[in-house]
């Protein structure tokens, strides 16, 4: 597996953040092009490393499609600043991904892309529909490990007119429990990931929805991010 560390400077956030790009292949051929927020989180809690070598050794057509492009946010403040519809610099955020971010390093990657997809958990899966939610048409797959949205998050999806997404969402029976470091609020994460579901079927989405016996943990995404991926590359 080849990893790459990258620097972007955004003008939308007036600063330089990091990112990684993982691949299998120097030789990207019809992309399947996964963006990851909270990438250094996956890679070093949520396993995301041994998950992609796994899925290319059991598909090993896939080492010249795959791209993972993780996105380091910051530290904690900057990411609920950059994630959370309450942040300082979350419109700014959707900006740099939309219009700064994503258009450039396609057209430095050169290939064809026939799925994007984007991947977060908790704050950062709230930042993934919202990054979706601005451009509905460029995205194909959304993977949300229990993704910490909000009541604003779910009204904006409902008066969107949604275009044929494959929507992997999961969350834990007691995550309404959890409380936000940040915030120190309870943030309902069960219950609104429940709406959200509702409201994903409304717009007739294609919708994988799972809900387990766990709470609000890396090991829980970790545990899941196999069944995930196979759905990114399955699922169309």
């Amino acid at each position: 597996m080849k990893k790459n560390n990258r620097k972007f400077h955004s003008s939308n956030l007036n600063k330089s953040l990091d990112y990684i790009v993982l691949t299998m292949s120097e030789n990207i051929e019809d992309a399947y092009i996964l963006y990851v927020q909270d990438g250094r989180d996956y890679l070093e809690l949520g396993g995301l490393e041994k998950a992609v070598q796994d899925l290319v050794r059991t598909n090993p057509e896939l080492a010249n499609r795959l791209v993972f492009v993780l996105i380091h946010p910051g530290d904690s403040h900057e990411r609920w600043d950059s994630f959370s519809r309450n942040g300082s610099s979350f419109r700014h955020f959707i900006h740099f991904m939309n219009d700064e971010f994503i258009p450039e390093f396609e057209r430095n990657l050169g290939a064809s892309i026939s799925r994007r997809g984007l991947l977060g958990d908790s704050l950062a899966g709230n930042i993934s529909l919202n990054i979706a939610l601005e451009k509905p048409e460029l995205w194909t797959h959304l993977l949300l490990q229990s993704p910490a949205i909000s009541d604003g998050d779910i009204r904006q999806l409902e008066d969107l007119e949604v275009p044929a997404w494959n929507v992997y969402q999961t969350v834990g029976i007691y995550e309404d429990e959890f409380v936000s470091s940040i915030s120190n609020e309870k943030l309902f994460i069960l219950t609104r990931n429940r709406q959200l579901y509702r409201s994903f079927l409304s717009k007739k989405v294609n919708v994988k929805y799972i809900e387990s016996e766990d709470e609000h943990l890396w090991k829980v995404w970790e545990r899941d991010l196999p069944n995930l991926l196979e759905f990114f590359v399955k699922e169309v």
